[in-house]
């Protein structure tokens, strides 16, 4: 036995398992010799941080800060703790000595190379991007009164252009383009393409602009107008937090031109009477009845009567909280939007809830559901603003259209009725009762949407995960529309003899209302559509780092979508008690009493991303999409199925060793530079690669003595189609100094569209139009830069300031177009804007019976003194539709926007002003109507068809009294004169600097709120739009609608709020 220890005692055996026990035995130790250690974690001004990452170095072990910053985590003696949160410089301290207490102050990130920036399908550091991405952290959408998110981001990012025509309750988003693309940008909400209308600001985490060909090529067909991602809010780790946020405002018009009063309408149309050498109709007693309101006369100011103020009410409720495994959010939200014109308003109800759960170690599951419920109510007529074919007909008389038309000299009743005046298209007038007594038109839609996910981590190889996803949206919309007949009070044409105005009682309108009968017979129509889209997607990514420097990432996703729609609407007339508007009362069948229809798709791609990162210095990223469309035929090769690719890289210079002796000042600085290849089928007709017919209008053959309805050719095949192509180029630069106090993001771009699907036009009659009605023939370019410069400070403890300056120049160009050979150089589409359009190139007014006779005019049409001079481009000696019209205009969007954000927060209060402006476009004055020709508005011809007139425009029309005038001559001649052609006279500079928006807040200290229980309480007042300055006739807002017969302008909001977190 003795000789058996020895023996063993001196092996090489015996001292390791010896060496082995020692080992585990001081583990023992330390694993007993454990601390807890606990603090606070608060930010530089003394508030506490939630939800703080607080991490043992080299363990698993984790703890998070609650509500009041608070955290206590078991450490091993001279163990390491790492602090870290989104937004703040990570933080890191040896624990020792006995220390059982370390609070901690994080530092802002102001540079911010480790935020996370959210990408398609993914996230990124930013430090690690090289494609042109530009984010915006929710809380920037809590700055402004804002019904839809759409509102709120003009001016925030670099890149994204807004235009806003209409401030009408539940109609009034912003159109809004990503670097002047021609296609439109493609919305993605939680990773699902969905509108972003009807998502309440208060649930939105971050808003992610992808713009350049490597960013979005992830996206193929639908990415080629850039993509918008929409990320709503996650819980976070800790205690719950409930949060209420609630305010109320007024809301009125931003600008809107004044119109005459009654006793200016007699003397500037007894003036343009004079300037056509007619008699004078109004008399100086005339006018004294408006004042005084006798005789059937009056003085109505109907735009004051139409626009009033109205009201905007939003309320939210929040909750936030999890741990380790379990994290929800979960929201409630009301909006109520009274317009500024009484019975146009918007209802809105919001619910949302997010959770994410650690359902086993290498399982993690997340659903999404949220839903709105939208309220809209409208009066019989529309509000205003219409391109419709039919401009003058009944239905499409908007109110705001009306109160222009409606002349001011009448009351606004006469004889119990509603006083009307006749328009030149033998309309009835009367903006008040067109607003009160015309009907309703209500709908209502509800929507679901729901995304569920599932992701494993597979155990056996790190870094490899693979995910499914899932989302179902429904929505449903039912509308009811009651047009209620009604009479007026017409007034008669006036002579200079008569003293007081006879009035005659006829229809509204829609002329329903028999006046000989007395009958009113109504119309109602009920309607039902509903759509619903489900999604799918399964991906397998790997991310993994080799050799401490080669890091590498990698998806590879398919996503599938199935799209279905169907409508039905039923119309009676005639029902007995309005009181009681259902079908079934009608007594009468409608001209059209059913109608409906239905539509399918479905889309398939398959998407995939490289990205390597080396020493956290070289930069390559290779990404793409199979995609197919069903627009397109699957029978030739090429056509319907369409490859992706994009490629980007980036450097980091100033990681680079002969960079070290400039890291002191700068933190950052990273080239970039790439390039995609995308797609767009967007522009074309399903099934264009098939030839359809269509039933003819007209009986098509005469039989038996009865007309046939016949069908005809409608399109005619083109087996080629194919998606429209674009090749993206981008380079770029970031650069953060000083600790981030000053940043640049820099991006130049250069994309080429071609290949865009256009009318087959330019062939000769002898064809007979059998050639293909659509062909892939012509191309766009688009150029320009994007810029973003931000400057963030602190002085002292307690005072931080801000300034974020946007500037995004885009300018297209048609470079290739299908025009008609017999087109003249100067009014062909190349080298022109897509937003520009046809007019004549005006030369001043003429000033003399001299240089009419000696100057082109148009034929027919001879011009009087003070009329518009066009030039002769062509040189015939006459001015001609066809041979004198050039593309005028720079278009009214912008080709230059810009922005400047300045904000600072101290000791509670908070502040922050948005400016936005534009630049390098043009206003016009006229109408783009439904043919997309331009014609004169009550905008820029006094009296026109016998409406009212601005006052901007005959107080500086020209008369001989007022030669050196801005508009043409005071005149009632017909609209057809040589004056109300589209021309070069009509557009005006856009540019114009708005104060768009402006927020000051108060939090109380929490030594107040603090005995009450309460994280934050907040009260504020805000507003946006708040003034505008332009070169423009006063009362023009910049970004008004393209067909001005009246419309629904921009509201300017200020609202009172407060916001309690308990």
């Amino acid at each position: 036995m003795k000789e058996f220890l020895s023996v063993f005692w001196n092996s090489p055996t015996a001292k390791s398992c010896l060496l082995t026990l020692a080992l585990l035995l001081v583990g023992a130790g330390e694993a007993f010799a454990q601390q807890t250690v606990r603090g606070t974690v608060t930010d530089e001004s003394g508030a506490p941080l939630v939800g703080v990452s607080v991490v043992v170095e080299s363990t698993g072990r984790g703890a998070v800060t609650d509500a009041q910053g608070n955290y206590a985590i078991d450490v091993p003696k001279q163990g390491t703790l790492v602090f870290s949160f989104i937004g703040m410089l990570p933080y890191q301290t040896t624990v020792g000595g006995g220390v059982t207490k370390i609070d901690v102050t994080l530092k802002e990130d102001v540079a911010r190379l480790d935020e996370v920036v959210v990408i398609g399908y993914g996230n990124q550091r930013r430090a690690d991007v090289t494609a042109a991405v530009s984010q915006i952290d929710g809380k920037d959408l809590q700055l402004a009164p804002m019904t839809n998110i759409s509102q709120g981001l003009a001016g925030r990012m670099s890149g994204l252009i807004s235009l806003q025509s209409s401030g009408q309750p539940g109609s009034d988003q912003a159109s809004m383009t990503i670097r002047g693309a021609k296609s439109g940008i493609l919305y993605i909400v939680d990773g699902v393409p969905r509108s972003i209308n009807d998502i309440d600001p208060n649930d939105v985490e971050s808003v992610t602009l992808l713009k350049d060909g490597a960013a979005v090529a992830v996206y193929g067909l639908e990415g080629a107008g850039g993509v918008m991602i929409v990320t709503t809010k996650r819980g976070k780790q800790g205690s719950m937090s409930l949060t209420y946020k609630g305010s109320y405002g007024a809301s009125f018009n931003t600008s809107y031109p004044e119109f005459l009063d009654g006793p200016g309408y007699a003397y500037w149309y007894n003036k343009a009477l004079e300037m056509d050498g007619k008699q004078p109709i109004f008399t100086a007693q005339h006018v004294e009845m408006m004042r005084n309101g006798t005789n059937g006369w009056g003085n109505t100011n109907w735009i004051d009567e139409i626009f009033g103020t109205g009201t905007t009410q939003q309320h939210s409720v929040t909750s936030t909280g999890g741990s380790e495994r379990f994290n929800y959010f979960a929201s409630l939200g009301y909006m109520d939007q009274q317009g500024n014109i009484r019975n146009f308003d918007y209802e809105r109800y919001n619910l949302r809830a997010n959770i994410e759960s650690q359902i086993a170690p290498s399982l993690r599951f997340t659903l999404g559901v949220s839903g709105h419920v939208g309220d809209r109510n409208a009066p019989g007529f529309a509000a205003g603003g219409t391109a419709s074919s039919q401009v003058a007909s009944a239905p499409w008389l908007s109110i705001a259209e009306q109160a222009a038309y409606a002349h001011p000299y009448l009351p606004m009743t006469y004889g119990g009725l509603p006083a009307a005046s006749q328009n030149n298209y033998s309309n009835a007038i009367n903006p008040v009762a067109a607003r009160d007594l015309s009907g309703y038109s209500k709908s209502q839609t509800v929507a679901v949407q729901t995304n569920a996910s599932l992701e494993w981590d597979l155990p056996w190889v790190k870094g490899l995960k693979l995910k499914v996803m899932g989302s179902y949206d429904r929505s449903a919309t039912t509308s009811k529309i009651l047009s209620t007949p009604y009479f007026v009070m017409l007034a008669q044409p006036l002579t200079a003899d008569q003293t007081e105005i006879t009035y005659k009682m006829a229809s509204d309108p829609r002329n329903n209302a028999n006046v000989e009968t007395g009958k009113k017979t109504n119309n109602l129509t009920e309607g039902y559509t509903q759509w619903r889209r489900i999604t799918s997607q399964a991906s397998i990514s790997y991310e993994n780092t080799f050799a401490e420097k080669h890091n590498v990432n990698l998806i590879a996703l398919l996503e599938t979508r199935d799209y279905k729609t169907n409508n039905f609407s039923a119309t009676g007339k005639d029902i007995p008690f309005k009181e009681l508007p259902e079908l079934g009362f009608a007594t009468q069948i409608a001209d059209n009493p059913v109608g409906g229809g239905s539509n399918a798709n479905r889309r398939v791609g398959f998407a995939f991303r490289g990205q390597y990162n080396y020493a956290d210095k070289y930069l390559a990223e290779f990404s793409g999409r199979y995609d197919g469309s069903y627009k397109f035929f699957g029978n030739v090769g090429g056509k319907r199925w369409g490859f992706f690719p994009s490629v980007s890289l980036g450097w980091r210079i100033s990681e680079e060793e002969f960079f070290s002796s400039l890291r002191g000042a700068v933190d950052n600085l990273k080239l970039r530079a790439s390039f995609g290849s995308l797609g767009d089928d967007a522009g074309s007709s399903a099934y264009a690669y098939l030839s359809t017919y269509g039933i003819m209008g007209t009986p098509g053959v005469v039989l038996g003595g009865v007309g046939q309805t016949g069908i005809q050719t409608s399109l005619v095949a083109n087996e080629l189609l194919t998606w429209e192509r674009n090749y993206s180029y981008n380079v770029g630069f970031d650069l953060a100094m000083w600790n981030g106090k000053l940043g640049i993001e820099f991006d130049a771009f250069y994309n080429y569209i071609f290949d865009i699907l256009a009318p087959n036009g330019g062939k000769p009659a002898s064809m007979g139009g059998y050639y293909p009605s659509y062909v892939n023939n012509n191309a766009q370019d688009v150029r320009g830069i994007d810029v973003k410069l931000t400057h963030r400070n602190r002085i002292g403890s307690d005072f931080t300031y801000g300034v974020t300056v946007n500037m995004t120049w885009a300018k297209d160009r048609w470079i290739k177009y299908q025009d008609s050979p017999n087109t003249p150089d100067y009014a062909k589409h190349l080298g022109h804007s897509r937003y520009m359009s046809m007019g004549y190139i005006a030369d001043g007014l003429f000033q003399s019976e001299e240089e009419i006779d000696n100057s082109p005019y148009i034929v027919g049409m001879r011009p009087q003194v003070g009329d518009i001079r066009y030039k002769d481009l062509n040189g015939d000696g006459v001015i001609t539709y066809d041979q004198d019209r050039a593309y005028i205009g720079r278009g009214q969007r912008p080709q230059f926007n810009g922005s400047v954000n300045l904000n600072a927060a101290w000791k509670g209060i908070e502040f922050d002003v948005l400016l936005v402006g534009a630049a390098l476009c043009d206003v016009s004055l006229m109408g783009t109507y439904y043919n997309w020709n331009e014609d004169s508005t009550i905008f820029t011809r006094p009296f026109k068809a016998g409406a009212n007139a601005p006052r901007y425009l005959v107080e500086n029309s020209w008369t001989p009294e007022n030669r050196n005038a801005e508009y043409p001559r005071l005149s009632l001649t017909p609209p057809n004169s040589s004056n109300a052609h589209s021309s070069t006279f009509w557009y005006r500079d856009g540019k114009y600097l708005r104060l768009k928006s402006m927020h000051l807040g108060y939090s109380l200290p929490k030594q107040w709120i603090s005995k009450l229980r309460l994280e934050k309480v907040k009260v504020y007042v805000e507003g946006n739009n708040l003034y505008t300055w332009s070169g423009l006739p006063e009362g023009i807002d910049p970004e008004w609608p393209a067909v001005t017969n009246g419309y629904y302008p921009q509201q300017r909001t200020v609202v009172g709020g407060l916001e309690i977190t308990f």
